[in-house]
């Protein structure tokens, strides 16, 4: 079997800096395993994209203090003049519309695709991030907490049975539904 001819890999961090602010740095690397040319002026390097974006968001409103990026690998030199751009998601809230109001602002010839694809795939770890941060995630949500992940996905919708179990505050029907216990280190991880 031949080797890929193109892979992507996308780190987030989330980590508190002070008691009301997440700093979440997010990397994309782009690589061609083949190093194969594709397009006129690709030299066949095998990284193509190695960018960063990192966001300062106030907690609890979830609002970007600070955007900045970094590419230290792109395919041509005119490439980091998309970065500046990032400077207009400060402000946003990383909440409902977030997606909307990123591609208004980096989308297509107002950014780059790259690091638009980035951001976006930062934002749930904004939240994520916060959650373990400055909720904790030791035992059940409280029905008084900021459920802001009901109908995040078909386990969280609302009215369905995690939902019922938070508004209950059965903190044991909540271990019952466990898929598995939690890896407490990252070494256990893939």
């Amino acid at each position: 079997m031949r080797p890929p001819a193109h892979v992507r890999t996308i780190r987030v961090e989330a980590t508190e800096t002070g008691p009301n602010e997440l700093q979440v740095t997010g990397t994309l690397l782009d690589e061609r395993p083949r190093g194969e040319r594709r397009w006129p002026g690709d030299d066949g390097a095998k990284v193509v994209h190695d960018m960063t974006v990192t966001l300062r968001v106030r907690y609890p409103d979830f609002v970007i203090t600070k955007a900045s990026g970094d590419m230290a690998t792109h395919p041509y030199t005119i490439c980091p003049e998309a970065v500046p751009a990032l400077e207009q998601l400060v402000g946003l809230s990383v909440a409902r519309g977030f997606n909307r109001a990123v591609q208004e602002r980096l989308g297509r010839e107002r950014g780059c695709a790259h690091l638009t694809a980035l951001v976006l795939a930062m934002a749930p770890v904004v939240k994520q991030g916060a959650g373990a941060a400055f909720r904790g995630e030791r035992g059940a949500p409280a029905a008084s907490d900021d459920l802001w992940f009901i109908n995040t996905c078909q386990a969280w919708r609302q009215d369905g049975p995690l939902h019922e179990l938070v508004k209950r505050g059965d903190v044991e029907g909540f271990q019952a539904l466990a898929a598995r216990p939690r890896r407490s280190d990252a070494s256990s991880t893939r």
